[in-house]
């Protein structure tokens, strides 16, 4: 019987490596929905309230996730687990799994979710934030997940500019102008129905409000402490971000528009 080692490591190194996770996953359909468990699992574990490891001991900890893996493949025959319905044993083993995992170490991304550009683990929390989006199969909550995402940009930016370091924060906002527009360039590549159309275009309205309120409150608080040029510098961002979220509900609706049965017109009465 085959072991989810190899396919778990593989799919370990694609989200290393920032390749395509998919094309992993094809390679293993009989494990896919197992290996897509492990892979959340090791994403959840970001939550958890523990100290950051030296990378050895996340080596170690990384062996013993797969030698759990091997293990539960081998022992599926007489793992009394397997007399409980599914759903039950998958949460009996998430839940043994997560705590062999915390003891090993692979915790240092607890430690990274406040922190902010320049910080030590805030390239771990740029790594996590991908890692959760390669394990996030349906397109819409995976673009839910990335405006998220795009949030959490500018409120760092707002974090910066309030501890008083204004460069930092005013780069941090043009790198939150970079994630709206790749926001919307994922959208243009994927595949939506009617509701999730809808519920997108609902949830960019409010980002669209939400980003013109935050930025036009950092531009007026930079200008009243005397700094114009980087209050002037907010105000040509908002502008343009506004005009992208604008522009990529637009794009949104006329392309789910334009899609093959989402609109016929209807035939006047007593029409062939």
């Amino acid at each position: 019987m085959r072991d989810l080692a190899r396919p778990l490591e593989e799919c370990l190194q694609a989200l290393d490596e920032k390749r395509n996770l998919q094309e992993v996953l094809r390679r293993y359909p009989a494990d896919r929905e197992e290996l897509i468990e492990l892979l959340r699992l090791s994403v959840d574990l970001g939550g958890l309230d523990a100290p950051a490891a030296d990378p050895a001991f996340r080596l170690r900890a990384r062996n013993r996730m797969l030698a759990a893996a091997t293990h539960r493949r081998q022992a599926r025959r007489w793992n009394p687990l397997a007399t409980l319905p599914r759903p039950v044993a998958r949460l009996a083993f998430a839940g043994g799994l997560a705590a062999a995992l915390a003891l090993g170490g692979l915790t240092a991304a607890a430690a990274s979710g406040g922190s902010l550009p320049g910080d030590p683990l805030y390239g771990l929390k740029l790594g996590v934030e991908r890692a959760q989006l390669a394990v996030t199969l349906d397109a819409a909550a995976r673009a839910r997940l990335q405006a998220h995402f795009t949030d959490r940009r500018l409120d760092e930016a707002r974090r910066l500019i309030a501890a008083g370091r204004v460069e930092d924060g005013v780069r941090e906002i043009a790198q939150y102008d970079t994630a709206v527009a790749q926001f919307n360039q994922s959208l243009a590549g994927t595949a939506l129905d009617a509701r999730a159309v809808s519920e997108l275009s609902r949830l960019m309205d409010d980002r669209q409000a939400y980003a013109d309120a935050s930025l036009q409150a950092l531009a007026g608080s930079l200008a009243a402490g005397g700094d114009s040029k980087s209050a002037a510098a907010v105000t040509r961002t908002q502008s343009h971000v506004d005009q992208a979220w604008r522009g990529g509900k637009h794009d949104l609706q006329a392309r789910a528009a334009s899609q093959p049965g989402s609109s016929r017109p209807t035939k006047p009465a007593g029409g062939e």
